[in-house]
């Protein structure tokens, strides 16, 4: 099998322990968490935390949601869970319509490369589930239709919840989160690689500066970033941690991931002293380090002082420099 696939995502190695968390949070602590969750979940619960204690749904997001009500807590957070309410059996209908090519030729191809070693997608059952999500959407949102990077997030919700469950999930994540990223042309994609360089300007112009100098842009690496919400980069304890924030907060914990492992890879003379052609930085890019202090990397991009202004402000410029240069 090749390393990388025909989108130039890197593939997982066989070793790779997805399940692996060397930062294991104590028993007592998860129980408390636990408690805390389940009664934050209740129905009138969730809906006063969400309208009056949104401060303390983030602060408890970003401590990590414990695994056993992860998939429900991500379905609260999105809203999936009130769409799949107002569209009963509509999951179902999606699944009666004829397979169209891209099902056949596409999604059955990619789903047997999709997590190939997770238990859940070496069994006939867990591949039908991940077909089953995948063309539901494609046919939902057929002006999208079908992209690879979808792959790996459907198949991560399915870790964590019913296939039903994931597809609502996935609509969310495809039109709340990342509206038009995953369209024939990566409109909104590209845009936000624009965006990427203008904040990594401005927070960390030396490694901007480093990058440009062997004509290392953006988007040769955050678009297997972004696309996939690094379940394809980072170790896995560290993905489910992202995901938990990201639900809560949306695509500004992407910028701060992606600038804090720049930061990381490049940040110092001496480490930007050993990455000097582009064939070496694209390398570095693509075996980032997985033996991380789990904690310590969430504080830093927790700690990476960047708000939806900042973001909301770069946007504005960036559209204006485009319509600028298109005159």
């Amino acid at each position: 099998m090749d390393e990388f696939d025909r989108f130039g995502f890197r593939r997982r190695e066989k070793g790779d322990d997805i399940l692996q968390n060397k930062n294991d949070v104590p028993t007592s602590v998860t129980r408390r968490r636990e408690k805390k969750w389940m009664n934050m979940l209740e129905p009138r619960a969730w809906d006063t935390a969400m309208k009056k204690r949104r401060t303390q749904v983030k602060r408890r997001c970003r401590k990590g949601i414990p695994q056993s009500l992860r998939g429900l807590a991500w379905q609260h957070l999105s809203g999936s869970h009130i769409l799949m309410n107002q569209s009963s059996g509509q999951y179902e209908t999606l699944l009666t319509t004829e397979d169209t090519d891209i099902v056949v030729n596409v999604i059955d191809k990619d789903v047997f490369r999709t997590f190939p070693e997770h238990q859940l997608f070496t069994e006939e059952h867990g591949q039908q589930d991940l077909r089953n999500v995948l063309k539901a959407y494609s046919v939902y949102d057929s002006q999208t239709g079908y992209c690879q990077a979808m792959g790996p997030i459907a198949a991560t919700l399915l870790m964590h919840m019913p296939a039903e469950q994931a597809f609502w999930c996935l609509v969310r994540i495809c039109h709340k989160y990342m509206n038009n990223y995953f369209g024939p042309q990566l409109e909104a994609v590209q845009l936000d690689a624009c965006i990427f360089d203008g904040l990594l300007s401005k927070l960390f112009p030396k490694i901007r500066k480093h990058l440009a100098t062997y004509n290392v842009h953006s988007l040769f690496y955050m678009t297997e970033w972004f696309m996939c919400i690094y379940v394809r980069t980072l170790p896995w304890p560290l993905v489910l941690r992202v995901l938990d924030i990201f639900f809560c907060e949306g695509i500004k914990v992407l910028f701060q991931v992606g600038l804090v492992l720049l930061n990381m890879a490049f940040g110092t003379v001496e480490k930007r002293s050993r990455y000097t052609s582009l064939q070496s930085i694209t390398d570095r890019l693509k075996e980032l380090p997985h033996e991380l202090d789990h904690e310590g990397f969430i504080q830093e991009v927790l700690a990476l002082k960047l708000n939806k202004d900042d973001l909301v402000r770069e946007h504005m410029l960036q559209l204006s420099q485009k319509a600028t240069s298109s005159k």
